[in-house]
């Protein structure tokens, strides 16, 4: 079997699922192990699994580590997909699904159009550690980001009193701050890590001395916004809108700092 046939696999997958999410809508918000999203659950388990045996196939070379523009891109939303699994059996989130869902299927596309051609070597732990702490943190940073946005929709409906059928099978307001302010700080955590690593392990890690690139700066940034909100969430009780741009700012920044950067390099650049 063919990369690509396997791709249109997975998304053929990630489509039915998101059906399923869909179908979902009917029934109020519930945690995804309840036994009315049995079927819903095995469905996106399947999907994860087929998309990660995709991303090993494109991934994983003999030369080493294809991480390009649409590999990467892939590879994150699967993290974010099984994310939100992991959230939806903690919390009665599992609607967030046709919202996330059909983000994994935009995804598959852009990682089966724009391969790239960017190789990382293999057989070093420490950069093995530092890709895997970073597409953790931007995975759960960019959820966060998704999250952002559903909330601003919540309050809009909640200030307009015009709640759309999607706002109704949510779960309460309170619930998704609390899920946005978890994710955050957690998120945040790992994005120390990863700038720390790249900080300190530069030359191991990338195999040339210490740069200050636009993604360092960027990733930087970042970290100063979600700090700065996290400590204002903290010390003031920061909620609200002001989460949402706080947050919306920060993922900005990341997605920028990575995603615009690489874009600019491989397919504009050339490097």
């Amino acid at each position: 079997m063919s990369i690509n046939i396997l791709a249109l696999i997975v998304a053929v997958m990630y489509f039915l699922t998101s059906m399923l999410a869909f179908r979902r809508l009917k029934c109020s918000a519930s945690r995804i192990i309840e036994p009315q999203n049995r079927v819903f659950l095995l469905a996106l388990t399947a999907t994860l699994i087929f998309h990660a045996i995709l991303l090993k196939l494109q991934i994983v070379g003999p030369e080493g580590y294809k991480l390009s523009f649409g590999h990467t891109a892939s590879m994150v939303m699967w993290m974010m997909v099984l994310l939100y699994m992991l959230a939806a059996i903690i919390r009665p989130v599992t609607n967030l699904g046709v919202i996330i869902l059909p983000l994994a299927i935009l995804a598959l596309l852009v990682g089966a159009l724009l391969p790239g051609q960017y190789v990382v070597a293999r057989g070093m732990p420490l950069m093995n550690l530092h890709i895997s702490v970073a597409v953790l943190a931007y995975s759960l940073l960019a959820l966060s980001g998704i999250q952002a946005l559903i909330i601003n929709t919540q309050e809009n409906a909640l200030r307009n009193h015009k709640a759309s059928q999607l706002n109704k099978q949510l779960p309460p307001l309170e619930t998704m701050e609390g899920l946005l302010f978890n994710m955050i700080t957690i998120g945040f955590g790992l994005l120390t890590l990863t700038i720390i690593s790249a900080l300190v392990f530069f030359e191991q890690i990338f195999g040339r001395p210490f740069t200050v690139t636009h993604h360092i700066l960027f990733s930087a940034g970042a970290w100063l916004v979600f700090g700065i909100f996290l400590f204002g969430h903290w010390r003031w009780g920061w909620r609200g809108r002001n989460a949402v741009h706080w947050t919306i700012g920060g993922v900005t920044l990341l997605v920028l700092g990575y995603f615009g950067t690489k874009f600019v390099l491989e397919f504009l650049v050339r490097q």
